[in-house]
């Protein structure tokens, strides 16, 4: 990913980890812009994920 993400994925016996991007604009600065639309539906997103991580789940990304 280009991030820090694969370090916990790649990890021990795996970390649920997910990168998960939010389209923005003017990144890093003092006037950084998102739409609310977005924001909420990241949230959806982050929250209809982990509703559905079973227990016992595997996510060593190598078995």
């Amino acid at each position: 990913t280009g991030t820090d993400t694969d370090a916990f994925a790649y990890s021990g016996s795996g970390v649920a980890a997910a990168l998960i991007s939010l389209p923005l604009k003017y990144m890093h600065t003092t006037v950084e812009t998102v739409h609310k639309d977005d924001v909420q539906n990241v949230i959806n997103l982050i929250y209809e994920t982990i509703v559905r991580i079973e227990d016992g789940q595997d996510f060593r990304y190598f078995s």
